[in-house]
């Protein structure tokens, strides 16, 4: 599959100065595991609604199980030319499926699927922040225990000032 996002009115494919500035798959194939879960909860929805048949909303989770797999294991080769991390995985689960692979698209936007992603992926990457940010203030505060008899000069706008300690 090519980047289809240019197709419908536009009689050519956009220029390559273009594509280079638009594809973000360079940043936002950091995004993969959200993405997956997220389709897999829309799929689920879709399923348990009957907007989709069950047997559907199965084959669509089953092959989005197998790109998971193939990212994790590093068989799953990213695309530029897909232009982002949904269109990447879109055209690996047509691959794997077929066009029962486009319903995964049914009641949700592209606009909802890059915000959804995008959430759980800051969720994370804060939750992975708040640790580290934990982790240097104990590292300080550990320092700041052995260090307390430690006097230096302080300095005030670069003015050698009353001493402190370290």
């Amino acid at each position: 599959m090519t980047n289809t996002m240019w197709g419908g009115r536009f009689a050519a494919s956009p220029s390559e100065v273009m594509e280079e500035i638009n594809a973000s798959i360079d940043f936002d194939k950091r995004l993969w595991r959200h993405d997956i879960i997220a389709s897999k909860a829309h799929v689920a929805m879709l399923g348990a609604t009957g907007i989709l048949k069950a047997s559907e909303a199965d084959e669509i989770a089953r092959g989005l199980d197998q790109i998971l797999a193939e990212i994790e294991g590093g068989k799953f080769t990213f695309s530029r030319s897909l232009e982002d991390i949904h269109l990447n995985v879109e055209s690996r689960l047509t691959a794997l499926i077929g066009p029962v692979a486009g319903k995964l698209h049914t009641a949700r936007s592209r606009n909802d699927q890059v915000a959804t992603d995008f959430r759980l992926y800051v969720r994370d990457e804060i939750g992975a922040l708040d640790n580290a940010l934990h982790a240097l203030q104990l590292a300080l505060a550990k320092k700041a225990l052995t260090t307390a008899g430690a006097v230096m000069p302080g300095f005030t706008h670069l003015q050698t000032a009353q001493p402190i300690t370290f």
